[in-house]
């Protein structure tokens, strides 16, 4: 892809809106992951992952999560450039660093061993709404998909692996190495795992999409 066609990418109205709203939309999923995070009843598959190796190098959350996407985007550069834009840099670095800094604050004034059950699955509750609000705006605002969402579209449109079985596989193989490495699986897992497709598009079409004026710019699935 040239670089006339890649900054094209950013051409159009509503850019400072949109660009605004990605940004605020990655760092909402990051506070999502934050609340995962302190009710330890799992995640979605990718943040269970980089849960899981980042405990076992001894690095926070937003550390790694950054590092392993540095090494995705190098192979999506490689692959299809035509994914990336300025979504891919937001997503690669807000969503874990504000991860971080969400769960460090409700440490300060949450004590996680003294919470029963009862609000450990609110708290996981709340962390599944923030996720899927802030990917509704964030694919709404089609400024370039998160390298992990590139490498779900790269592999089955350039072979015959039906998108959502190449999907179901890699979310099972990132919960699968994530659990290996000591992150929590639960309810937060299977919410995000099996309710994010059919509640996505509904936030979409009737609550992201209105409010950004999707009707000239809407994202594709």
């Amino acid at each position: 892809m040239d670089t006339k066609s890649f900054l094209s990418r950013f051409a159009g109205r509503h850019l400072a809106k949109r660009t605004l709203a990605m940004l605020v939309a990655v760092c909402l999923m990051g506070v999502g992951v934050g609340f995962f995070m302190l009710a330890a009843m799992g995640s979605d598959p990718f943040s269970t992952l980089n849960l899981g190796v980042s405990s076992k190098l001894g690095l926070s959350f937003g550390t790694w999560q950054a590092i392993f996407n540095v090494i995705l985007l190098a192979v999506v550069v490689l692959a299809d450039r035509s994914k990336l834009g300025l979504g891919t840099i937001g997503n690669m670095f807000l969503v874990g660093f504000a991860a971080d800094i969400t769960g460090g604050l409700l440490r300060q004034v949450i004590e996680a061993e003294a919470l029963g059950v009862p609000a450990r699955v609110g708290m996981t509750l709340l962390g599944v709404s923030l996720q899927l609000i802030g990917c509704s705006f964030y694919v709404t605002c089609d400024l370039g998909m998160a390298p992990y969402d590139c490498v779900s579209y790269i592999v089955p449109e350039r072979t015959r692996i039906p998108f959502r079985w190449w999907r179901i596989f890699i979310d099972v193989v990132c919960v699968a190495v994530g659990f290996a490495c000591g992150a929590s699986f639960g309810i937060g897992t299977l919410l995000m795992a099996f309710g994010t497709g059919p509640i996505l598009p509904l936030l979409n079409q009737y609550v992201a999409g209105p409010l950004l004026g999707a009707k000239e710019y809407k994202a594709p699935l």
